[in-house]
């Protein structure tokens, strides 16, 4: 089954969908970058990240968006998210890597759910919640192989620091298309 948001055509706002995030720290997304560039991901895709409310599009307002995404991280503080118990998930061409779920993250997976899903449709089901983060999507058997090794040389250390979360939107369809940040919000206000 396709994703719907995967051929969509830009909104009077300049994107076809959205999605909010938590950026990886800057060292572990070169790495991250390194391993997508050898494996041949082609279709667009955000840098490395851990996907906290999944893709949505067809919103009403982007100002009533980000509105609402700013209430909802003055209610949450910042977390640590452990990587203890990681494991590499994922169908056919993709490399997911699964985090443990733990209650900070779903707290705030739940409250950006509750409140932001009535401003947008989503592209897919956001529950159950799997933390995950996307190595490589829809590449040739032989870039699903070069991501599963190479990522088990990274280290990922004991946990990510997690201080903000960032509001992503695509222009354009899948294939071609470039995700931008719109904005990054703190936790805690």
């Amino acid at each position: 089954m396709t994703n719907p948001s995967t051929y969509l055509e830009n909104d009077e706002f300049g994107y076809s969908c959205y999605t909010i995030v938590i950026a990886a720290p800057p060292d572990l997304t070169e790495q991250l970058l390194a391993i997508e560039r050898s494996a041949g991901q082609e279709r667009a895709k955000i840098p490395a990240h851990v996907t906290v409310k999944g893709t949505f599009y067809d919103i009403a307002s982007l100002d009533g968006l980000i509105d609402e995404i700013r209430t909802i991280t003055t209610r949450h503080e910042p977390f640590v998210l452990g990587t203890e118990g990681m494991a590499l998930i994922g169908p056919g061409g993709s490399v997911i890597l699964g985090f443990p779920v733990n209650p900070e993250i779903q707290s705030l997976h739940d409250d950006l759910v509750t409140n932001i899903s009535p401003l947008g449709k989503p592209a897919y089901r956001d529950d159950p919640y799997r933390v995950h983060m996307s190595i490589v999507n829809e590449v040739k058997r032989e870039g699903v192989e070069i991501a599963r090794t190479q990522i088990e040389e990274i280290d990922f250390g004991g946990g990510l620091m997690v201080d903000s979360i960032d509001l992503m939107a695509r222009d354009g369809a899948a294939w071609g298309g470039v995700w931008h940040r719109l904005e990054r919000f703190r936790l805690g206000g």
